[in-house]
C-alpha cells in the first residue's frame, strides 16, 4: 500500500454526523417509547458500521503514508475521545445507585460498573443472558455500555489486524491482504451470528463475535473507498446524482422499515441485521449530494448536526435516567415523562459535550505524548473500577448481617411463619421481626433445590427426573413450565409425607399444552416437541398415577391455549392417568419487584402489595380448559398467596416472590403442608376409584 495514491480523506462528513443523530434518536425513541419503533435498536448497528469506517479509514491512511501503525498513538486518541464522558457515567451511576436504589441492586449495579469501566459489559450480559426485559434481573442502569464494550475491544483488536498485514506483506500484497482478512471476520462473524440468532441464544444479542461484522462491514466499505477512483466526488460518483438521492432515499426507507417493523421477537442481529448494515454503507458511500431528491438541507441543518454532534454524551446519559426515573416512579415513563426525559437527556447531553468530551480531548496535558495519554487512561479506568467495588462491599456488609437473623428465624420460626400467616390477616412480620426470608439481596436464588432437572427454553427434550421411594406403589408426576417447577417443594413434601414417589418432567416457558406459544415460532423457545415427547414418556410408563401440572398464565398463543391443555389431559385421563392442573400463583403488579419494593419499603410493606384483582392473571385457561375435559380436579390456592382484598409480598416474615412472578422456595416451604391437606384426599380417591 506505501506510495500508492489511496484517496482517502479525514474531512468532516455532515451525512455521518446525520446517521449518527438517527442511530442515537432511533435507539432513545426505542428505549423511552418501544411502541413507537419497536426495532429502534438497530441505531446501535448503525453506529457499529460508521465506527467501522472511520476508525478503517484512519488506519489505512497511516498505514499508507507510514507503512506501519502506532498502536500507542491511535489507543490515545480512543483514551481522550471514548473515557472521559464513559468514566463519569460510570461514577455517577455508582454514587446515585448508593443513594437512591434498593440495596438489592448494589450488587449487580457493581459488577455492571467494574464491568462498563473494563469494556467487558456485554460479555458479562450474555454470561448471564439478559436482555432489558429479563425475568431475574432489574434493569441496571449501565447495560447500554455493553455495545461500547463491542466497539472498544474492536478498536483494541482492528489495529493489531492492520499492523500484522503491513509487517508480514510486501507493499503491492497488503491491500489484498486486508481485504482478505477484512472479510474472513464479516463472514465468520455473520455466519456466527446467524447461527444464534436460528438457535435463539439471549447470549448472541452481546457477543462481540455476532457483532464484529457489522465494523468489518464498515471496513471493507473504508477498503472500497481506498480503492475508489472518484475518491475526492465518492464510491457513487459515476452514478447520476438523481439516481445517487434516490439511493440514498431507499436506504433511509430501508432503516425506517426495520425500525418500525422488527420487534423484541426478531432474530438479531442475524441476518435481519443485514438490513440496516448495507443501507448505512450505501449512505455513507453516497457521500454529499445535491440537487433533485436530495436530503442535504435536512442534513446539514443545526439541530441534526448538532443531536450527530453530541450523539455519544446522549447515548451514554439517556438509558440512566430512564431507569432512575422508573425506579422512583415504579413504572414505565408515558408520554409526557419521555417527553421530559428526552429533554433532560439533551440537555445532559450538551453540557458532557461542552464540558467533558471536548475538553479533555484537546487538553494539552494529554496531547503531549502518546504514553502518558494511554496511561492516564489506564489509572482512570482502575480507579473508576475499584469505586465500582462500593456497591459491592456495602450490599456484602448488608447481607452479612441478615444471614444471621436469617439462620435464625429458620432454626426457631415463629408460629405463623410463612404462609400459615393468612389466616391471621397476612402480617407483614411476627413478634416485631422485621427481618425477612430469604435476606432480600439473596432473593433470586432461593429457587427450587432440583438440580439439573429443568430444562431450558431452546432445549429439545425435557429431563426425566425421580425422587422419593423407587418402590413406591404411588407416582405422582409434576409437569409443566416455570411455574410448575416453583410448586416442586410443596408437591415433594407431599410424596415425602405419604412415601411415593415424585417424577419429573419440566422445561422453562414450557406449559404442558398441545397449543404453541407465539414465542415457540421467532425460534426463541422449543416447546411443541418436547411437549409430545414427555406426553408420550408418561404414557409408556406404567407406574405414573396422577400428574399435577401448573403454567405461566399471561404467555400468548398461536390457537386457544384451552383447547391444547384439554387435549393433553384428555389422552391422560383416557390412559387412568388423573390430572390435577394448579391455578396459576398470583403475580406482583407494577414494574418494581418485590424485593426491590421491600428494601424501600421495609416500615411500610404494604406499599408492596397488590390488589388481589390486578394480580390474578385474566388469561388463566386453566379452568376454561377444565370445562373442556371435565374429568380433572384443578385446585386453586389464590387464597394461600392473597387475602380477600390485597396479595402481600411479605407474609409473616416470609418474602412471597423471588422476581417478577416465581414464588420463592421458602414460601412454598411453609405453604407445603396445606398443600398436602388439600390434595391428599384428591389424590387418595382418585388412587380407590
Amino acid at each position: 500500500m506505501q506510495g500508492q495514491q489511496t484517496g482517502i480523506r479525514r474531512g468532516f462528513r455532515p451525512e455521518i454526523q446525520a446517521l449518527r443523530a438517527l442511530a442515537v434518536l432511533l435507539v432513545v425513541i426505542y428505549h423511552l417509547e418501544p411502541r413507537i419503533v419497536p426495532g429502534g435498536y438497530i441505531g446501535v448497528d448503525i453506529f457499529l458500521v460508521i465506527s467501522g469506517f472511520l476508525i478503517t479509514s484512519h488506519l489505512l491512511k497511516e498505514a499508507e503514508s507510514t507503512g506501519r501503525i502506532n498502536l500507542l498513538s491511535f489507543y490515545a486518541g480512543r483514551v481522550r475521545r471514548i473515557l472521559p464522558a464513559a468514566l463519569l457515567v460510570i461514577l455517577v451511576v455508582v454514587l446515585l445507585t448508593l443513594l437512591i436504589t434498593p440495596s438489592t441492586q448494589w450488587h449487580s449495579v457493581g459488577v455492571q460498573a467494574v464491568a462498563s469501566a473494563l469494556s467487558v459489559q456485554n460479555w458479562v450480559l450474555a454470561a448471564s443472558s439478559v436482555d432489558y426485559l429479563s425475568a431475574d434481573e432489574a434493569p441496571s442502569a449501565l447495560q447500554h455500555f455493553w455495545s461500547l464494550g463491542v466497539e472498544e475491544q474492536f478498536y483494541f483488536v482492528w489495529p493489531l489486524i492492520v499492523l500484522a498485514v503491513c509487517l508480514l506483506l510486501p507493499a503491492r500484497a497488503r491491500t489484498a491482504g486486508l481485504w482478505t482478512g477484512f472479510s474472513l471476520v464479516f463472514v465468520l462473524s455473520l455466519g456466527f451470528s446467524a447461527y444464534l440468532g436460528f438457535t435463539a441464544d439471549a447470549s448472541g444479542y452481546f457477543v462481540t463475535t455476532t457483532r464484529a461484522w457489522e465494523l468489518a462491514a464498515g471496513g471493507l466499505l473504508a477498503l472500497l473507498a481506498a480503492r475508489s477512483t472518484s475518491a475526492t466526488r465518492g464510491l457513487l460518483y459515476g452514478l447520476p446524482q438523481w439516481s445517487r438521492n434516490l439511493l440514498v432515499l431507499f436506504a433511509l426507507a430501508a432503516i425506517a422499515g426495520a425500525a418500525f417493523s422488527y420487534d423484541g421477537h426478531t432474530a438479531f442481529p442475524g441476518l435481519a441485521a443485514l438490513v440496516p448494515v448495507l443501507a448505512t454503507m450505501l449512505i455513507i458511500a453516497a457521500e454529499r449530494t445535491e440537487g433533485v431528491f436530495s436530503l442535504r438541507r435536512v442534513i446539514d441543518s443545526a439541530p441534526v448536526q448538532w443531536v450527530g454532534a453530541v450523539s455519544y454524551s446522549l447515548y451514554l446519559w439517556h438509558w440512566p435516567l430512564i431507569v432512575f426515573a422508573a425506579q422512583l416512579t415504579g413504572e414505565d415513563p408515558g408520554p409526557l415523562e419521555s417527553i421530559g426525559l428526552l429533554a433532560l437527556s439533551l440537555m445532559l447531553a450538551q453540557l458532557s459535550y461542552r464540558l467533558v468530551e471536548n475538553p479533555v480531548r484537546r487538553w494539552s496535558g494529554l496531547s503531549r505524548g502518546a504514553g502518558r495519554t494511554v496511561l492516564a487512561g489506564v489509572a482512570a479506568v482502575a480507579v473508576v473500577a475499584g469505586v465500582g467495588f462500593a456497591p459491592q462491599y456495602a450490599q456484602q456488609r448488608l447481607v452479612a448481617e441478615q444471614r444471621q437473623q436469617v439462620r435464625q428465624l429458620e432454626q426457631a420460626p415463629p408460629q405463623g411463619f410463612g404462609a400459615p400467616s393468612l389466616q391471621a390477616g397476612a402480617p407483614a412480620f411476627l413478634e416485631g421481626n422485621t427481618q425477612i426470608v430469604p435476606a432480600l439481596s439473596e432473593a433470586a436464588e432461593d429457587l427450587p433445590q432440583i438440580g439439573d432437572c429443568v430444562q431450558k427454553p431452546q432445549a429439545t427434550e425435557t429431563k426425566e427426573c425421580e425422587f422419593g421411594n423407587p418402590k413406591a406403589k404411588t407416582t405422582i408426576a409434576l409437569v409443566g413450565d416455570s411455574h410448575a417447577t416453583h410448586w416442586y417443594q410443596a408437591v415433594l413434601d407431599l410424596v415425602q409425607r405419604n412415601d411415593w414417589k415424585l417424577v419429573t418432567y419440566l422445561k422453562n416457558s414450557c406449559p404442558f399444552t398441545a397449543a404453541t406459544r407465539e414465542a415457540e415460532q421467532t425460534g426463541s423457545i422449543s416447546c411443541r416437541t418436547a411437549n409430545q415427547a414427555s406426553l408420550e414418556r408418561i404414557l409408556g410408563r406404567s407406574d405414573i398415577d396422577v400428574v399435577i401440572t401448573a403454567y405461566w398464565a399471561a404467555a400468548s398463543y398461536t390457537s386457544d391455549p384451552a383447547a391444547g391443555f384439554a387435549e393433553y389431559w384428555g389422552e391422560l385421563e383416557d390412559a387412568g392417568i388423573d390430572v390435577i392442573p394448579l391455578v396459576d400463583t398470583p403475580r406482583p403488579e407494577g414494574k418494581q419487584f418485590a424485593r426491590d419494593c421491600l428494601a424501600g419499603h421495609l416500615q411500610h410493606p404494604q406499599e408492596c402489595a397488590t390488589e388481589r384483582k390486578d394480580a390474578l392473571e385474566p388469561a388463566d385457561a386453566t379452568k376454561r380448559a377444565a370445562e373442556l375435559e371435565p374429568r380433572v380436579q384443578v385446585q386453586d390456592f389464590t387464597d394461600e398467596f392473597c387475602t380477600e382484598n390485597t396479595c402481600p409480598a411479605v407474609v409473616g416474615n416470609v418474602l412471597v416472590y423471588r422476581d417478577k412472578h416465581h414464588i420463592s422456595d421458602t414460601y412454598m416451604r411453609t405453604l407445603a403442608p396445606e398443600f398436602a391437606k388439600r390434595l391428599e384426599p384428591v389424590i387418595s380417591g382418585d388412587l380407590r376409584r
